[in-house]
């Protein structure tokens, strides 16, 4: 039975607003986030051979990755992987098309690879392993063997597939753009590893930082001093550049844990760049979100995208559709806004079962620019081709931009 959207305007709450903020970012490396690139990679290379090949994205999710971590054997100075890093995919995807088998093992294990290798800077110097537990199983006979484009029933038409709640928010806040300025600072540092982790708490106008950061064995640092002396400079540039722009208190504090004596290997020392070195292993859906953080203040839900499929899945669609919509509006408005939608499972994506605006003025033309937003179908270039989602590191350059644009001169 179809039941009307009901599209409210809410009092705006709006992360900036609030009188304290939260942000987190796992970077690149963390195990985590290991795991989320490794699921997207894979969907988006998958996704590009059925475009190639049938002309059509078939039914998968690759949503269920684990990286299970490895082990390195550390001197004072370096360290050698006595045990492999395991990349498990698991998760529901399509092995044929009409009866033609796809090669799914060698896309799943060609994507893996090209993530680890852009993801960790100690790359070369690790050994890893891929175990495949995907099935395709289902009770509709040829949903995941499909015998040509029409056993794919999300086309011409994609309807959501899950009753989901998406909240999307544009513009980023400036404790949320400090966040991946702190990643991308130090990430640009020699001697850095990856698994960066930034946690920034805004008080009114006063931020307070705390990043972690590893080094990767090289030619870089030879002693836990200089790894102080590293850190110690990367950390006073950074808060000099954040206290150039900002109006209020900038504190940074790094690597709370490492000491200046001992050996080098003692401090948070890393082959690979990241803590699967240690052991440490990374589930998909347990970091970031879509925007590349971690943000209680957003009032989200907990839909994850990485992985899931491109064509139809309301994790994915529909949290791209309320990210342009959040972004159209907030472009229309040169304010932030917030936008969330609710889909229950069937609904044809034009037509959510609620629509909450958040907006810094209450308008009918929001609701209007936010339901022409939701009537788009375009989404399938954004996600596939542009790679919409993949996990990355932003630039300084352009994260310092935008911090200028967002301050009040």
């Amino acid at each position: 039975m179809h039941t009307a959207t009901r599209a409210l305007f809410l009092r705006p709450v709006l992360p900036h607003e609030l009188d304290v903020e939260v942000v987190e970012r796992k970077g690149l490396g963390h195990p985590d986030t290991l795991a989320d690139g490794i699921a997207e990679l894979a969907s988006i290379r998958y996704s590009e051979y059925c475009l190639r090949e049938f002309g059509a994205i078939l039914h998968h999710n690759l949503d269920k990755v684990a990286v299970l971590g490895g082990r390195a054997r550390f001197g004072d100075t370096d360290g050698t992987y006595d045990r492999p890093v395991r990349v498990v995919f698991g998760g529901r995807i399509s092995k044929t098309f009409g009866g033609r088998v796809i090669p799914v093992r060698e896309i799943l294990e060609d994507a893996a690879a090209e993530q680890l290798r852009t993801a960790l800077p100690g790359f070369e110097r690790i050994t890893w392993q891929v175990r495949h537990e995907t099935t395709d199983s289902s009770k509709f006979r040829y949903w995941f063997a499909p015998r040509n484009l029409d056993d794919l029933l999300e086309r011409p038409t994609a309807s959501s597939n899950d009753t989901a709640f998406l909240v999307g928010t544009a513009q980023r806040t400036t404790a949320e753009i400090v966040t991946l300025l702190a990643e991308s600072w130090f990430r640009r540092q020699p001697w850095a590893g990856s698994d960066i982790k930034a946690l920034v708490i805004r008080t009114g106008c006063a931020l307070n930082i705390t990043v972690c950061v590893p080094a990767v064995a090289g030619q870089h640092l030879a002693s836990s001093a200089q790894f102080d002396d590293a850190v110690t400079d990367a950390a006073q540039e950074l808060t000099a550049q954040l206290r150039d722009r900002l109006p209020g208190p900038v504190t940074v504090v790094c690597n709370t844990r490492n000491t200046r004596t001992g050996p080098l290997s003692g401090q948070y020392f890393t082959v690979s760049g990241s803590a699967v070195d240690y052991g440490e292993d990374g589930l998909v859906g347990r970091g970031n979100a879509r925007s590349g953080l971690i943000t209680p203040g957003q009032q989200a839900g907990n839909e994850v995208l990485f992985g899931k499929n491109p064509a139809y899945h309301v994790g994915k669609v529909g949290g791209w559709l309320v990210d342009e919509a959040s972004r159209a509006l907030a472009e229309k408005t040169g304010a932030p806004c917030r936008v969330a939608v609710m889909w229950r499972n069937g609904a044809p994506y034009p037509e959510p079962a609620s629509l909450d605006i958040a907006a810094a003025h209450a308008d009918p033309a929001h609701t209007d620019l936010v339901r022409h937003v939701l009537q788009r179908s375009d989404w399938v270039p954004d996600l596939v081709e542009h790679q919409r989602y993949l996990p990355a590191v932003l630039p300084v350059p352009e994260l310092l931009a935008e911090l200028d644009a967002s301050t009040p001169s």
